[in-house]
């Protein structure tokens, strides 16, 4: 059993509606910044910058985690290829570590937690917002230095 294997558990046992109600419970101003969302995942918008962050639930897999999404309607398309010429610069400003990131999502930043373990939503919610908040933080600072 690895450090990180929590039992199997499918993902249709993890109650997201409860989840998401407590997300939005504990962080209201999320609620304004929602641009869609679903079982699995809430998008924050950056309309300015044509960008959208996610934050997702994986409970299957034990990880939450934020990147870049696509939102189409807001124009944040082909959002991978758009900030690869600011990948370096905005990982080092993230300071993340290898084991924080996920392959194939571009940049983005994942916790390996037990998702099905109520008591540990509220952590959960207070670290994607913390997340998010950071990587709107930095993905601002460096696209404004740049126009």
């Amino acid at each position: 059993m690895s450090e990180f294997d929590f039992g199997a558990r499918n993902a249709r046992e993890f109650r997201h509606r409860a989840f998401w109600a407590q997300f939005e419970d504990r962080h209201p101003a999320e609620r304004s910044r929602r641009v869609r969302h679903g079982p699995w995942f809430w998008q924050r918008g950056l309309p300015e910058l044509n960008l959208v962050i996610t934050m997702y639930v994986a409970p299957e897999q034990h990880i939450v985690g934020v990147f870049f999404g696509s939102n189409e309607r807001l124009g944040a398309v082909d959002t991978k290829g758009r900030l690869q010429p600011f990948r370096a610069a905005i990982e080092s400003r993230l300071k993340l570590k290898p084991e924080q990131s996920g392959q194939g999502f571009g940049v983005n930043a994942i916790w390996r937690v037990n998702c099905f373990a109520d008591d540990n939503w509220p952590a959960i919610a207070d670290w994607l917002v913390t997340e998010a908040g950071r990587f709107e933080r930095v993905v601002t600072e460096l696209l404004a230095s740049e126009t």
